[in-house]
């Protein structure tokens, strides 16, 4: 079964858009420019600071460096890489928000401290690989939500496990 680009660039757009809202890194470099940019001619937002996260996809593990976290009395987000605004991205990126989020689900539980939470958006991109969670996900957020861990089951065919760990 193929998943609709809509709903995979939904999920991205979710988390890409809400960085955007609050800024789209907390520092730069001299070799990472954050904000607005292109790849492949699309549309994209690049990430940069000192967050990481090491991921376990299927059999897949990797680990993706420069990025940002934000995180207010009512939510938590973290991006790291660049999210590109079309199908098939090829550049890794990797984005998680939780709590009650701009546009997130109305129900949802403020993530304005450490603990675990069991709803959010992550969204994996590596070099074409496509892994989303859209809503059940537990996330754990761990010192004063500089860190924490989370695992979970892909939303789309074919469902993979998911889990990893991230630190701002």
């Amino acid at each position: 079964m193929r998943v609709k680009p809509f709903l995979v660039l939904t999920a991205a757009g979710v988390v890409a858009a809400l960085a955007l809202g609050i800024g789209a890194a907390t520092s730069g470099t001299a070799r990472c420019r954050p904000g607005p940019t292109k790849v492949g001619g699309k549309k994209a937002t690049r990430f940069c600071g000192p967050a990481t996260a090491a991921l376990h996809v299927g059999h897949n593990w990797f680990r993706l460096t420069g990025g940002s976290c934000a995180a207010t009395s009512e939510f938590f987000t973290i991006n790291i890489g660049t999210v590109v605004f079309a199908p098939n991205q090829k550049v890794p990126y990797f984005g998680l928000s939780l709590g009650k989020y701009p546009r997130g689900p109305k129900n949802a539980k403020p993530a304005g401290k450490d603990g675990v939470y069991i709803r959010g958006v992550l969204v994996i991109r590596w070099h074409g690989g496509a892994w989303d969670i859209t809503g059940y996900v537990r996330i754990t957020l761990k010192h004063d939500r500089s860190a924490g861990v989370f695992a979970g089951r892909t939303s789309f065919y074919p469902h993979r496990k998911v889990s990893g760990a991230f630190s701002c």
